[in-house]
């Protein structure tokens, strides 16, 4: 297929844009990003003044996600839409842009990055799209991330076209379901099929409408019984008819809302399991230790969150029964004073939910004793499931109801034990790598050291082609902006030269994504002005450490503690940019004036770290110190906080005008940005990545760019002139960060709606994913077996 520049931009522009295009400087390595093209072509029209606005040139610019470089003509990777991209060929000869497949193109990029592999190469080519020929699909990318919408839609209407064959499928789904071995919902007995479930419906709903004794449940249910209905159908009789008419109305009408309400009532779920294998998981003394962060507290608030919403929901159901969540983790024995050498853990203020740990083994079953990087555990993830099932079977006496998976490692466990057990699967991905480290696709024989990328890339594939369902906390984290391309997109297609070419390795348009927020405990990040609940040994012990505590792990003693603070806390690693935070605030002469900073961040000893990027941050952040004469504007924290003591940090920081920042260079969510703001604390976050969809910019808090440090600081200038000029500025940010955190990002609604997830997804894998599912099951097994487990063996 062949268009022309004609088709993209008015012709009186062309010359102008070949000449920018043909005039460009390979670089090294010979490729140009979208950021590099935009700012040499804003240079190329500096230069030409003459040539007006250019304004169909920018538009296609802005479009264009990568240029590479051919010995005889230009590849230019057009991104018309979110999730789609065309690859053309642009010649010197004329204005024709020649259509490239996507291994073609990849075969060539994988040539000129690697001129060094043999002229022969054949590498492997990664295709999963004929796997996905068993599903529906959407169309328009802005629907991608509203999978359960869509699949509700998509059931409905083939129960209203296909009614034998889905009705068939509703009742035997029906029929199977137990909970605790306890059968529910309907004797098969007594209801043989389809036709007999309607007539029975019908003779249940007229005994009901017209019931005597509408507060004797038992004897209710004693009546349903002998039409065939069991227990499940609700806990009071108004409930029992809601949801009866709403089956009735499945039956015979069925529409996407009552399908998905009808489902959502079922009791499906109350046993859980949350697989988060790496690092150090625990419930103190763990936080900012290596590969210990935000994921530990977002698990551990999950857990606590859905226990309470499964409680509920059983209840609901007219059902006695506790739910249990088990928290599935790597047991450490060299526990450097953590309580990762125990074996079961319950979770605080829960009733049963508990932190299960399994022990990594080398081949000889011997139990591996020390923390290993997350980069470097995959060589003990086979054994660790296999294990972990046996452990998860003996705790809870069977299967599982739902797995969830988190990070990598997590999905992958989370993939093998649903393989084995039978059971629903979600992923949570929380941070894909390859969007974090640029290049790490192209040069992951440079990485490969100490990041080991071409087994993680691999693992992902796997994982979130498995998935029965995804959960994302933002749409960007699936399909970018119109500016970025999204960290599951970067999986569509890529090459790792020499080693392998994924053609396409994530179908985006499958209904298995769904946007679903987390929260934060509102129990800890409470409003800084509910000073009852605030206690005040607390609240000095907190506030001497932010700005007096004098000890060798607090570095800096601010010379005027009055100052409003700006608070920062987060790990010291490159990706977070604490460091690139306070070399912004060291130049800037007017916030310095205006406000301190705080930070809370790891250690201050590098001696103190086990992981060389961070050790790195410590030592480049005293030589900032050092270098703009910081101590007596910048206090550093080497201290890890509790959940509780940070909570109190937040509201201290609110007493006193304070802000928090958030500069990291990419953040996939930012749970740190949700607790601040849960606290009433104004806040300023990254506009890379997943704040963009917490913050309203400049209502319910600002985006910063951090690549851009005058302006980042410019704007934490200008917000404290505003306060000093008028105390309802900060007032006015402090009540929107809380009413939009309070609104939109709260556990309950993320439990209520992953729990309605795995009964929709539920039955759409009984009626038909699982078994249509399964050429790509088989091909991702033989990738497991032949790839992922062939390379990870190398790391032993």
């Amino acid at each position: 297929m062949v268009d022309d520049l004609n088709s993209f931009v008015e012709e009186q522009e062309i010359p102008r844009l070949r000449e920018f295009l043909l005039g460009l400087e390979p670089p090294e390595p010979p490729l140009l990003l979208r950021n590099d093209i935009l700012m040499a072509f804003h240079a190329y029209c500096e230069q030409h003044p003459e040539a007006g606005d250019l304004a169909g040139s920018w538009r296609f610019l802005r479009k264009t996600q990568e240029i590479l470089f051919a010995a005889d003509m230009l590849i230019i990777i057009y991104r018309h839409r979110r999730a789609n991209c065309r690859i053309f060929a642009l010649s010197p000869e004329n204005d024709q842009l020649t259509a490239l497949s996507v291994l073609d193109f990849l075969t060539l990029k994988e040539r000129l990055l690697r001129p060094d592999l043999p002229l022969q190469q054949r590498t492997l080519a990664l295709d999963l799209v004929p796997f996905y020929d068993y599903g529906p699909g959407l169309k328009d990318p802005n629907t991608i991330g509203q999978g359960i919408k869509f699949l509700n839609r998509h059931m409905s209407g083939n129960l209203s076209s296909q009614p034998e064959k889905w009705n068939r499928s509703l009742y035997e789904f029906l029929k199977l379901h137990q909970l605790h071995g306890v059968q529910l919902l309907l004797n098969g007995a007594l209801v043989g099929n389809s036709g007999e479930l309607e007539a029975a419906l019908g003779r249940a709903l007229d005994f009901l409408e017209r019931c005597r004794y509408p507060d004797d449940l038992p004897r209710i249910y004693q009546r349903l019984a002998k039409f065939g209905f069991l227990e499940g159908w609700g806990d009071s009789l108004p409930r029992i008819l809601e949801t009866m008419h709403l089956l009735q109305d499945i039956l015979e009408q069925p529409d996407e809302a009552n399908l998905e309400e009808f489902l959502a009532r079922i009791p499906m779920v109350s046993k859980v399991v949350l697989i988060s294998p790496h690092g150090w998981f625990g419930q103190d003394n763990v936080l900012g230790r290596p590969d210990t962060g935000g994921q530990v507290v977002y698990v551990l608030d999950q857990a606590k969150a859905l226990e309470q919403f499964l409680a509920g929901d059983l209840k609901s159901a007219g059902l006695v029964i506790e739910p249990k969540i088990l928290i599935i983790t790597r047991l450490i024995p060299e526990d450097e004073g953590t309580t990762s050498d125990q074996r079961l853990e319950k979770v605080m203020d829960t009733a049963n939910v508990w932190i299960l740990r399994v022990p990594f083994r080398y081949p000889d079953h011997e139990v591996v004793p020390h923390w290993i990087s997350r980069f470097r555990i995959w060589p003990f993830l086979d054994q660790f499931s296999v294990d972990a099932e046996e452990e998860i079977r003996r705790e809870l006496g069977g299967r599982p109801d739902l797995i969830v998976g988190n990070y990598s490692d997590g999905n992958l466990v989370a993939t093998r034990l649903s393989k084995s057990m039978g059971v629903i699967q979600c992923n949570i991905a929380h941070a894909l790598e390859k969007s974090k480290y640029l290049y790490s696709d192209l040069y992951w024989h440079q990485f490969e050291q100490e990041y080991n990328f071409s087994i993680q890339f691999m693992v992902d594939l796997i994982a979130m082609n498995q998935a029965n369902f995804i959960i994302s906390s933002t749409v960007q984290e699936i399909t970018g902006t119109d500016d970025s391309i999204g960290q599951y997109e970067s999986y569509q297609f890529f090459t790792m030269p020499g080693l392998i070419n994924v053609v396409s390795g994530i179908n985006l348009f499958h209904p298995r994504f769904n946007v679903i927020p987390p929260g934060v405990s509102q129990d800890i990040y409470f409003p800084y002005n509910r000073k009852r609940s605030r206690p005040a040994r607390m609240r000095k012990q907190i506030g001497d450490l932010l700005f007096s505590t004098e000890d060798g792990d607090c570095l800096g003693r601010l010379a005027q503690p009055d100052k409003p603070p700006i608070f920062t806390i987060a790990r010291l690693d490159r990706i977070k940019n604490l460091t690139g935070l306070v070399e912004a605030y060291g130049r800037d002469e007017e916030l310095r004036q205006r406000a301190n900073l705080i930070m809370v961040a790891s250690v201050v000893d590098p001696e103190r770290s086990k992981d060389a990027e961070e050790a790195a941050e410590i030592r480049k952040m005293h030589g900032l110190l050092e270098q703009y004469q910081l101590h007596g504007q910048v206090r550093w924290i080497g201290k890890f906080l509790g959940k509780r003591e940070t909570g109190e940090a937040y509201r201290i920081v609110a007493d006193r005008g304070g802000i928090f920042v958030q500069p990291a260079l990419f953040e996939a969510f930012g749970l740190t940005i949700l607790e601040a703001m849960h606290s009433g604390l104004p806040v300023f976050a990254t506009q890379f990545g997943g704040p963009l969809e917490i913050i309203e910019h400049e209502r319910s808090g600002f985006l910063i760019n951090p690549t851009d440090p005058a302006s980042m600081t410019a704007r934490l200038s200008e917000f404290f002139r505003h306060c000093a000029e008028d105390s309802r500025h900060w007032q006015g940010f402090s009540r929107r960060a809380l009413e939009r955190a309070q609104s939109r990002f709260t556990w309950p609604l993320h439990c209520q709606k992953l729990t309605r997830l795995t009964k929709v997804y539920g039955f759409w894998r009984y009626s038909i994913s699982q078994q249509a599912k399964t050429r790509l099951n088989q091909y991702s097994e033989l990738l497991y077996h032949l790839y992922f487990k062939e390379r990870a063996g190398r790391l032993l």
